[in-house]
């Protein structure tokens, strides 16, 4: 009878609540039913599905590809159902017609996007594809390939010559997408257009054309656009006229304080509201980190960790809090960015970042899941069972519905089956007190005060979500309150587990309905009591590690799985793979899913008859505890049989992994070579491109001074450094040399006439170019003969189209002879061997080098024959401004089964010329650059993609003294970031080296080091 009640209560209710609800109408593109919309939520296959999406960019994973697998493996292993990534069109078309137009997505390299994509279904994924054209991403060029930057008239508008150089690229990545979308058994399931992007009369047919190339070539699914403007200005909205209108909008926001906590923004639900009422709430990007720049931080002090580890600007605690708002605000599509950033190796950067990219995300740069990560299993495993929460909607918040002012509740309603929401928090979210208080929550019996005892913790940065009326479980069992968070609920044979959480100390009530008194088993639990009076069943706990407490009603069988936060952290809940194409992604209507506490990572859970077999990633001897079916009688970890005993509470436990420790190598054996030989004036430039072009389509920064325009990408170098070569005729009027180069944020350039060093000039994290006049030292000019002035330049990335329109050239803007009227007579500039049409080193990609000595012969290359240099260490250093370039060897002690994580730690030197440079090398591959006056980077990660264990490395280093005194690095040793025994079997990646490359690199000559 007292069900039969509460059915009538609820259905009152949702009559009541679905009055004031918007109406629910599916939308489709009208091209395929299997990815559907509403107000509320993305429908997967008719079901409602939140997206909690990670980005990762498959390209800032330089070499072996095998490597997407681990980082797409830890993403669904902790909470996520998605992966959203760009598509970088300067990797994949370095050259307008690159591949008769169909570009490099070459197998077996970073380029591999079909690879990339089919690795994430088989991680159990969803997709989001974000091509661009235009992408941003603090990637050079925002994503364009430096010749589009050549190109007359404006970018990202429907300026024609924009149109024909975007289309063959769009072309391409449209049709693999379209071959891996859902609807092709692919995981895609939502493609954007453009990226932070403004309509206008020019930009919104250029959106249109976008748009119309994805559905030309096959792309069904809905197409999204993300609003750099936190999702309130509407551009590009289905539900705004104009054209360029995509299916879903989405908004873009990185909340958080560079360097203190932001209060929460509580503005999405209003500006999504008034700009796309018909779509679901969609975050396409939302601070997963932040970005530190060049200087960024304190130089030796901490970079991204800042961001990540407690107390971090966006730690734990920041998930914890920020997230939480936005379900609040009801955000069903929530993309967290970065989650995996990588390295910005060889030219991929953008002049705003350095060559980490690790954004302070939960997986840091070396694939470590840090305590991040935990914080979103707990929140995704929630979002995965708890399906009433997206077609609920916002009724109220405000600080009224608590007895303590201090606290911010969120009211959320599903209008078909009255299950509540309350998302509390501090009104203040920066603040650090701790508050107390009670909460009035509506539920299918009226009005509850709760708890009914004792009170509600908030202690400092938390959030909780607190659910009434709450269905779980096969048994369909409703729970009317609890003020402990869920963590997930499962079904395992007849027994619906549902697991509950808070921090450690605190305590919780729970309440379930039943139609009679049901037997509660309280033996073994410590600080756990029941009353039941009046159809409710109410648990009140302090929560202390773990208690499981059995419920039982006729045939029903509970069991909840009370846990501190900490302990909660262990716990995972892997999903069973079902049949079909999507079996390891989702099981339509079902949750099945086993149980697991211990492991570091769980990567997969699969039973086959009695056995259970269990795939991850240890820290360390771990105690694995698994609540699993009644016909599973043992456990494989990692395929090795696991020796188990049962316990009390119905699981199983067994030990399992192994301390592990690795003898990391001193560095040692450094051979060394000059690298600057074109500084000499007699020096060969013949191969030299002849710098003769007198025009320049970068009309809004044209050449300031001198006749040829020196601009390195209107010769077909679009990264790495630069050497330009001058020669003139000199009078003996001449005083100085006034030059204004253009590098990027943080760049420089040292200068030479005849061989004598001029100076060096730097900018700094917001100064792009220097002007600088050069006075001409006694002697070092030839009165009647030809003088050879020698610039060479680092180059930061080029801008992306935030700043000057995307065309900002990189090179000498300007140069001019002062006294008399001298001019030039010639001008050679040089960058990588071959420019971006005919790179040696095809499988790297044009982008992994640059113009000097060293990289043209391939000394950057393992296997290049070095036996004719010196013997010279890196802490040596180059006795005056010039470059050296250092190669060793090391072998890497890892056994197979054993993950271990390696960086480059780079020791300032703070007591000798603090103006140097490194470029940093590892088989062939550029993954570091280090400036000491600047910084604020001096550990680089060795990645794992490119670090060999089974073969030797080859580790080299370009040390560029800038001052006249010059330079040495203070020390250099490889450090770790942990040893974690792993199912990874990992392979060393064989590239191309030198003896694959020597015969089309320049000779490999020995100088004398400077």
């Amino acid at each position: 009878m007292l069900a039969r009640l509460l059915f009538i209560v609820v259905a009152a209710i949702s009559s009541c609540l679905a009055a004031h609800a918007l109406v629910h109408r599916r939308n489709s593109t009208g091209l395929t039913n299997d990815v559907t919309w509403d107000p509320s939520s993305l429908f997967i296959q008719g079901q409602r599905v939140f997206i909690l999406s990670a980005e990762v960019h498959p390209w800032r994973v330089p070499g072996n590809p095998d490597i997407w697998a681990d980082i797409l493996q830890k993403v669904k292993a902790n909470g996520f159902n998605t992966v959203s990534f760009y598509v970088n069109w300067a990797l994949h078309y370095p050259t307008p017609d690159t591949n008769g137009g169909n570009g490099d997505f070459a197998e077996g390299t970073y380029r591999d996007i079909e690879r990339f994509i089919q690795e994430g279904k088989k991680a159990g994924l969803w997709m989001i594809a974000r091509p661009g054209p235009y992408i941003n991403a603090e990637t050079t060029g925002g994503g364009f390939p430096g010749w589009v930057g050549n190109i007359a008239g404006s970018l990202r508008t429907n300026n024609p010559n924009y149109t024909a150089a975007w289309t063959p690229y769009m072309t391409a990545i449209s049709k693999i997408i379209a071959r891996n979308q859902i609807t092709n058994g692919g995981p895609i399931i939502l493609v954007q257009a453009e990226n932070e992007f403004s309509a206008g009369t020019t930009q919104s047919p250029y959106m249109q054309a976008v748009i119309d190339t994805y559905r030309a070539n096959g792309v069904v699914v809905p197409i999204t656009h993300n609003d750099q403007h936190a999702g309130q200005a509407g551009n590009f909205s289905p539900d705004l006229p104009g054209t360029g209108r995509v299916n879903i909008y989405c908004g873009d926001s990185y909340p958080q304080g560079a360097n203190s906590w932001a209060q929460v923004q509580s503005v999405y639900y209003s500006n999504h509201k008034a700009v796309a009422p018909s779509n679901p709430l969609c975050l396409a990007e939302f601070g997963g980190g932040f970005l530190l720049n060049w200087g960024g931080a304190p130089f030796g002090g901490t970079g991204y960790e800042k961001y990540s580890i407690n107390p971090g600007l966006t730690n734990a605690d920041f998930e914890n809090v920020f997230y939480k708002e936005n379900y609040a605000q009801t955000a069903t599509i929530l993309s967290i960015y970065m989650l995996f950033g990588g390295t910005n190796w060889g030219s991929i950067a953008a002049p705003v970042s350095y060559t980490s990219y690790d954004y302070g995300g939960g997986i840091n740069e070396n694939r470590v899941a840090g305590p991040k990560m935990n914080e979103m299993r707990l929140q995704g495993l929630f979002l995965r069972v708890s399906r009433d929460l997206l077609a609920a909607n916002l009724l109220a918040n405000g600080t009224n519905y608590t007895t303590s002012p201090l606290i911010h509740t969120a009211e959320l309603r599903n209008p078909d089956t009255a299950a509540g929401f309350y998302v509390m928090r501090h009104d203040s979210s920066p603040s650090t007190a701790l508050t107390v208080t009670q909460v009035t929550v509506q539920t299918s019996l009226g009005p509850q005060l709760i708890p009914q005892t004792g009170q509600l913790t908030f202690n400092g940065r938390e959030s909780k979500i607190l659910v009434t009326d709450y269905v779980f479980g096969r048994s369909q069992n409703r729970i009317l309150y609890s003020t402990a968070e869920i963590m997930t609920w499962t079904t395992i044979d007849n027994t619906d587990y549902i697991v509950f959480y808070a921090p450690a100390g605190q305590t919780g009530e729970t309440s379930f309905t039943f139609d009679s008194a049901p037997n509660v088993n309280l033996a073994g639990t410590s600080g756990v009591s029941s009353t039941f009076s009046n159809g409710t069943l109410v648990l009140s706990y302090t929560l202390n590690g773990s208690s499981f407490v059995p419920i039982t009603l006729g045939n029903a069988s509970i069991v909840a799985v009370i846990l501190d936060k900490s302990t909660a952290n262990q716990w995972h809940a892997p999903l069973i793979a079902g049949s079909g194409t999507f079996g390891k992604i989702f099981s339509i209507g079902t949750n099945e899913t086993v149980l697991v506490s211990g492991p570091y990572v769980l990567r997969a859970a699969s039973i086959n008859g009695n056995t259970l077999s269990l795939t991850g990633d240890l820290n360390g001897t771990t105690t694995i505890e698994a609540i699993v079916p009644k016909s599973v009688s043992s456990i494989l970890w990692n395929d090795v049989p696991v020796r188990i005993t049962s316990t009390n509470r119905g699981s199983f436990e067994g030990q399992v992994g192994e301390s592990q420790t690795i003898s990391l190598p001193t560095l040692s054996g450094w051979k060394v070579s000059g690298s600057l030989p074109e500084i000499d004036p007699d020096f060969d430039d013949s191969s030299f491109m002849l710098a003769d072009l007198t025009t320049t389509n970068y009309t809004n920064l044209p050449p300031l001074a001198g006749s040829q325009v020196l601009y390195s990408q209107q010769y077909g170098f679009y990264g790495g450094h630069l050497i330009f070569r001058g020669r003139f005729n000199a009078s003996g009027q001449e005083t100085a040399v006034n030059l204004t180069v253009q590098y990027g944020f943080a760049g420089g350039y040292s200068a030479w006439l005849n061989g004598v060093f001029l100076g060096s000039s730097q900018g700094n994290a917001t100064i792009s170019l220097s002007s600088n006049s050069w006075a001409l030292p006694s002697g070092a000019l030839k009165v009647g003969q030809t003088n050879v002035l020698v610039v060479f330049q680092d180059h930061m990335g080029i801008t992306e189209t935030n700043s000057n329109g995307g065309k900002e050239p990189r090179g000498i803007r300007g140069y001019a002879l002062i006294g008399g009227n001298t001019t030039f007579d010639s001008w050679r500039i040089q960058g990588n061997l071959g420019g971006a049409a005919h790179t040696p080193d095809t499988f790297r990609g044009y982008l992994n080098e640059g113009g000097l000595w060293a990289e043209r012969i391939g000394a950057h290359l393992p296997g290049f024959p070095d036996d004719s240099w010196a013997a010279e260490s890196p802490l040596s250093g180059v006795s005056k401004a010039g470059i050296n370039f250092y190669r060793t060897t090391f072998e890497l002690p890892v056994n197979t089964g054993i993950d271990a994580p390696v960086r480059l730690s780079v020791t300032r030197n703070t007591t000798v010329a603090s103006n140097f440079r490194l470029q940093i090398y590892l088989n062939g591959w550029q993954f570091g650059k280090y400036v000491n006056s600047i910084g604020p980077q001096t550990i680089f990660v060795l990645p794992a993609s490119i670090l060999r264990r089974q073969s030797g490395n080859t580790l080299a280093v370009m040390v560029w003294a800038m001052d006249a005194s010059g330079a040495s690095v203070a020390g250099l040793e490889l450090i770790s970031d942990g040893v974690f025994s792993t199912s990874l079997n990992f392979q060393d990646y064989v590239t191309p080296d030198y003896s694959e490359q020597k015969a089309l690199r320049e000779p490999a000559t020995f100088f004398e080091p400077m």
